[in-house]
């Protein structure tokens, strides 16, 4: 867990797991102003709103819980600001590469998915009115300053379809209350009430939402998996004069289906493989190098590199026969040896010449070269000259 690690940091990684997580809000601060600014910064804002077409559903302004009509006018944004307003741009983890990099790694780190949406909000302004969120949240505080107020669950694990605006808000008061510096990091289980005030100056801060996986998603992965059989997607007997017998019997023999299917020994190995596979970053598309073309522009100095959005996992099939995967694309290679694997995978960056000292046996031009052209034209295997 290397870059929740690093968000935490100087909190330990376990005692915020044991604690915390899924549990209870936590604020961390820390004594670097500047810790955050390496995923986003006022650059990157104003790059976004300059030159990227934001649509209404990524670009909104909210005041005192309200939002407001949709401009696509970024000379409007300043003074929509001034007025009071607060800014919120959805889904920066697709526009601003380090932060898709930030999310790609915490989906390694946690296993579910994770979105980004930024807040910049004047000074004594409340963007939304106190609310839940139906997924975990981790706040970074990029500049400026935020009060923020976290009350207890009054709806246990809701899900989507049960949002706050459903609910009344709790009556008590916040079991944390605490000011978000530069730098700091906040954590908010979903479903505990929260609302924020920035402070006297404009306050930027990027917002992670964590999409656990619960019981009902791998109840209805289980659904999804019945629509290709036929018997399940049969009509119900028809109810002849009350009579409930037939569909009675029906039910019956599909509940017994049912229990078979749950009882068969790869049916949560199955769900928790589709979690390491679903959701994962895109291979990135590199041309003209993916074409396979020019690859080995200059033999001595050429070096490679795995895509930093994603993490590599091997399985061994056999004696010298290996299975390479990557989300959910999967390549082959055969009569390489454990040396050469472990060294492979273990190693960010490297040149051809690092790989023959790996493996002594094969030949640079007949048995490197043609591997290294496969991971390239895959997208899984990068080239820096």
């Amino acid at each position: 867990m290397t870059i929740l690690k690093d968000l935490l940091a100087p909190y330990p990684l376990e005692q915020f797991l044991e604690k915390y997580w899924l549990q209870k809000a936590i604020h961390i601060s820390t004594d670097n102003p500047q810790k955050f600014q390496r995923f986003f910064s006022w650059d990157n804002l104003n790059y976004l709103l300059n030159n990227h077409t934001l649509e209404e559903n990524n670009l909104r302004f909210s005041m005192k819980g309200q939002l407001l009509p949709y401009s696509g006018n970024p000379q409007e944004y300043a003074k929509r600001l001034r007025e009071g307003a607060t800014l919120i741009v959805n889904g920066v983890h697709h526009r601003v590469p380090t932060v898709n990099e930030l999310t790609a790694h915490l989906r390694y780190d946690i296993g579910y998915p994770a979105h980004v949406n930024l807040y910049c909000s004047p000074g004594q302004q409340q963007g939304f009115n106190c609310h839940y969120d139906t997924h975990d949240v981790i706040i970074l505080q990029i500049d400026g300053e935020k009060e923020w107020f976290v009350f207890d669950e009054t709806m246990p694990n809701p899900v989507p379809d049960m949002p706050s605006e459903n609910e009344n808000p709790p009556e008590g008061l916040p079991y944390l209350r605490c000011i978000l510096k530069p730098g700091d990091f906040l954590y908010i289980p979903r479903g505990h009430w929260h609302y924020a005030i920035a402070c006297d100056k404009l306050s930027l801060h990027l917002t992670i939402g964590i999409d656990c996986q619960t019981g009902l998603d791998w109840a209805n992965s289980i659904l999804k998996n019945l629509q290709s059989s036929p018997e399940w997607r049969a009509s119900l007997p028809a109810i002849i004069d009350g009579n409930t017998n037939v569909i009675e019997r029906q039910l019956y023999l599909l509940k017994q289906r049912l229990i078979e299917t749950l009882q068969q020994p790869n049916t949560i190995h199955q769900y928790i493989e589709s979690l390491n596979s679903k959701h994962q970053p895109k291979l990135p598309v590199s041309l003209p190098i993916q074409m396979g073309d020019d690859i080995f522009q200059d033999v001595l100095t050429t070096r490679f590199y795995w895509s930093p959005l994603h993490r590599l996992r091997v399985k061994e099939l056999g004696q010298e026969h290996y299975q390479f995967q990557v989300g959910s694309n999967k390549i082959y290679l055969k009569g390489i040896s454990e040396g050469f694997v472990e060294n492979l995978c273990n190693t960010d960056e490297f040149g051809l010449f690092d790989m023959a000292d790996w493996a002594p046996e094969l030949d640079l031009e007949a048995d490197i070269a043609p591997i290294i052209t496969r991971l390239v034209r895959e997208g899984v295997l990068l080239v820096k000259y």
